[in-house]
């Protein structure tokens, strides 16, 4: 599984990364110098939008991937172009990253967070977002 931090400009892709199933770090209001080293220290792939900090990861030769595109469609795009698979996967809190257990609520699929308590089901939100990530993997680049 890959390990990610983002900046603080791609807190809704974290997010949505997470519902991916990846293991998302939030900066919790870092500094450029203070996301570098977390990413190297925690062997994270920094995702971000600014172009001096990636140039700066590259120099330290830590993973980077420069998210150009300010739409979230685009953006899941971009990181679907890095391998990364548009399925959703609920393994993490899309809050605080703590992993998600099966729990068994109701009739649909249903998880609670090991960290923060929150619970996930599959209900309308859940196709909508399953309808996004299709039209994402079938459009043309």
């Amino acid at each position: 599984m890959e390990r990610f931090l983002v900046d603080q400009m791609l807190l809704r892709l974290g997010r949505w990364l997470r519902l991916l199933g990846m293991d998302v770090a939030n900066p919790e209001n870092a500094s450029d110098s203070e996301l570098l080293q977390r990413a190297i220290r925690e062997k994270r792939t920094l995702v971000t939008r600014d172009k001096r900090l990636a140039d700066a990861c590259r120099r330290r030769q830590a993973e980077c991937i420069l998210i150009k595109a300010s739409r979230l469609d685009e953006q899941l795009r971009e990181m679907a172009q890095m391998g990364v698979p548009l399925e959703l996967r609920p393994q993490r809190c899309t809050l605080c990253n703590c992993i998600l257990q099966k729990v068994h609520l109701a009739e649909k699929a249903t998880w609670k967070c090991e960290g923060c308590g929150k619970l996930y089901w599959e209900g309308s939100h859940w196709i909508d977002m399953e309808k996004m990530l299709e039209k994402i993997r079938s459009s043309k680049d």
